[in-house]
């Protein structure tokens, strides 16, 4: 049982890892097109990516909880 609490513990960083990546690709080309600059942008840029990816993940494990939930 301790491999499935690993696969499910791995499944998650990577959701979160995808998520946090891809909305901070767009948040900075969207800050910097809006005319920030280059160091203001980034940080913003990492905020908005770290709240993107606990949302994802906090998503991901509620629809799993779901889908557990119709095989029992």
């Amino acid at each position: 049982m301790p491999g499935s609490s690993l696969i499910r513990l791995g499944s998650v960083l990577v959701v979160m890892l995808v998520f946090g990546y891809a909305c901070y690709g767009l948040a900075l080309a969207k800050l910097k097109r809006a005319g920030l600059e280059n160091s203001s942008a980034k940080a913003k840029a990492a905020a908005q990516a770290r709240h993107c990816s606990l949302i994802a993940a906090f998503l991901y494990m509620v629809a799993m909880v779901s889908v557990a939930g119709l095989f029992m």
